[in-house]
């Protein structure tokens, strides 16, 4: 299981890679068109280019015939040693960026990211709170199997005492985790008794009492099968600000997207559902909660 972990792990750094300038320059002389998503089309020509280059392919190699190849391995799907090793290559990737790629493709944690399910020590009870949050702001994206691809976390965070982390809760060790501002992901463990995974995130100043901090995570999920239709937050009557968005795969669209309010993160029905529409895939809502509850969406495939 970990492995897959590990490649969605390095599908979404592969895509985060190819989308920044060295090598966004590389394919976008071969597209015209401009749009949030990595051209297949464009990524595939640099890929054949080099393969020509390399002697590995003739004049009459069409690019159009890596474009699946390429969909696949963005996309998380798929991506072997040899079609990574051809992006290193094609993309000319620096020794540090072709060895994160390779670590992360095998399942095994990095620097600044952690395979869960290779990094689970243990149980223990859950954590004592030390930190509050203030404000929040999450983004849940369905992939185009119906499950989880991933989740960013926006976070400002409070000491409540003296501290040095913060335990990120959730409930799944099919997960990997990335910190990309504000600390460390440095253990992982099951809450004992229940189903409960946190991951320790170690931040980059410790806080005495009232002082606040930024942290930003990110959650890629490579579940066996797709979870219940829903994403949802417990939320305290002392956060400020809710901002949530959920996000779905152009390829799967829901009939039916419903934002609900439960009367407790055990409960598996909403109390309060209303129907919502879909602009660009996504839904979002804002909140200043005036008491603790949980909050979120559901859908209907």
């Amino acid at each position: 299981m970990h492995r897959d972990v590990g490649l969605a792990l390095a599908a979404q750094r592969l895509a985060s890679l190819l989308d920044e300038p060295p090598y966004r320059r590389k394919w976008q002389v071969h597209s015209s068109v401009r749009r949030a998503d990595l051209p297949r089309a464009a990524v595939a020509a640099v890929l054949s280019g080099y393969l020509y280059e390399a002697g590995e392919v003739g004049p009459q190699h069409r690019p159009r015939s890596l474009e699946n190849r390429v969909g696949r391995a963005l996309n998380g799907q798929r991506l072997s040693d040899r079609t990574l090793e051809l992006f290193i290559a094609a993309f000319g990737m620096t020794t540090a960026e072709a060895e994160e790629l390779r670590a992360l493709r095998r399942g095994h944690t990095t620097a600044d990211r952690l395979v869960v399910a290779t990094s689970l020590h243990g149980e223990r009870p859950m954590p004592r709170r030390t930190a509050r949050t203030l404000q929040v702001a999450e983004q849940h994206e369905v992939g185009a199997d119906r499950a989880p691809r991933q989740h960013v976390t926006r976070q400002l965070l409070e000491a409540v005492e003296e501290t040095d982390r913060h335990h990120y809760v959730f409930d799944t060790a099919h997960a990997a985790v990335a910190v990309t501002v504000g600390g460390s992901p440095t253990t992982a463990f099951r809450v004992a008794g229940t189903p409960l995974v946190v991951v320790e995130i170690v931040l980059t100043r410790p806080l005495l009492p009232g002082q606040t901090t930024y942290l930003e995570y990110q959650t890629v999920f490579a579940y066996p099968e797709p979870p219940a239709p829903e994403f949802r937050r417990g939320v305290k009557a002392t956060v400020r600000h809710v901002a949530l968005t959920v996000k779905f795969d152009e390829a799967v669209q829901p009939r039916k997207v419903l934002r609900g309010r439960w009367a407790s993160v055990e409960d598996a029905e909403p109390v309060e559902a209303e129907p919502v529409q879909l602009v660009g895939g996504q839904t979002s809502l804002e909140l200043v909660p005036d008491s603790s509850c949980v909050v979120g969406y559901t859908w209907r495939w």
